[in-house]
């Protein structure tokens, strides 16, 4: 396995790309499909071909027995070119900086930070330098629906942030992260890049657990800034989604609104605006959320699940569940013990 200074030496050692790039070489792209963006501007769609997946495996992109993740060091002294691809993407700053602009945005990133790019949002980065080294972490769709499969739905701001990233109505789909107030950012990447590069027997379940990290330690970040703006401004979305975390049991539009000291229809109007949802499909789907937890990880009876999650209507809370979940409990539950 890498240490951290062998990351150091093998990431700022030039490829032959880069020693082309010195030499005044340039990427045309040539057999890329293209579109047009809704400002005019020409924008490259990059998808994954036979031949792709073949230069990523020669150049270590891609570990051969692991297809989850693509590690890309972006090549420096170049470009690249405003671009779309179906990947969720983490651009980590290594070293130096690095800019990027999304929907006409322009963002500058520092050593240790970390920028998360849902799929197809057109972007694209400046020039680095010698110094500039950004790795980007390409994720599968796969593995990110194996993954919040797990965790998401057993916390609703983590649900929200994963739709704030996939919501198709959202114009800025990004997230930046400064790592350098939460250390353990860095040391989980830099970790994943060590074995990434240096992959052992059991470099698998390494990776596996290395990213497991990285996105929660991500999730956490997230959690602790909506709570620290709903402390410093007027946002009150964070203290409300939480409360409705708590109590889906049993509150109701009239009872939350109470406890903010809001009209209820002012509140219903405010939840839509910060959330793209109703007070109601909210409820629905926290208490279905933790319908399908419970189903999974307890052998309560429906009816005491139904009851324990709000639904005093046993036939109701089954037409919501098979609605959200494409089954009805019992195929639900007997699909996760197979």
């Amino acid at each position: 396995m890498l240490t951290d200074s062998g990351l150091d030496t093998y990431l700022r050692k030039h490829t032959a790309q880069e020693e082309q790039n010195l030499l005044g070489a340039t990427n045309d792209y040539p057999g890329i499909e293209t579109i047009t963006t809704a400002s005019g501007e020409l924008c490259y769609c990059f998808t994954p071909t036979p031949l792709s997946m073949q230069m990523a495996l020669s150049e270590n992109k891609v570990l051969a027995n692991y297809q989850n993740f693509a590690v890309i060091k972006q090549d420096r002294f170049e470009t690249v070119p405003l671009h779309i691809h179906e990947w969720l993407e983490l651009c980590y700053v290594y070293s130096g900086s690095c800019t990027f602009t999304l929907n006409d945005v322009s963002l500058t990133l520092s050593a240790g930070e970390i920028l998360l790019i849902s799929p197809n949002t057109p972007h694209r980065t400046t020039k680095c330098n010698e110094e500039d080294i950004m790795i980007n972490f390409l994720i599968t769709k796969k593995y990110l629906n194996n993954f919040f499969e797990k965790f998401a739905k057993k916390n609703f701001i983590t649900q929200f942030l994963i739709e704030a990233l996939n919501s198709q109505s959202r114009r800025d789909n990004y997230i930046l992260f400064s790592a350098q107030k939460r250390n353990r950012l860095t040391l989980f990447a830099n970790q994943f890049l060590c074995e990434f590069y240096s992959p052992s027997v059991t470099s698998v379940a390494i990776l596996d657990a290395q990213m497991t990290l990285l996105i929660c330690e991500l999730i956490n970040y997230f959690q602790h800034n909506m709570a620290l703006a709903s402390l410093s401004s007027s946002n009150h979305i964070y203290s409300i989604l939480r409360y409705i975390e708590t109590n889906y049991a049993d509150c109701t539009l009239e009872s939350t609104a109470a406890f903010f000291h809001m009209h209820p229809n002012y509140l219903s109007s405010y939840i839509k605006k910060h959330t793209n949802y109703t007070y109601k499909q909210l409820i629905q789907n926290q208490r279905l959320s933790q319908a399908a937890m419970l189903l999974r990880t307890t052998t309560l009876p429906t009816c005491d699940i139904s009851i324990a999650v709000g639904y005093e209507n046993t036939g109701f809370f089954f037409k919501k569940f098979e609605e959200k979940y494409g089954c009805t409990p019992k195929e639900y539950r007997c699909r996760q013990t197979m």
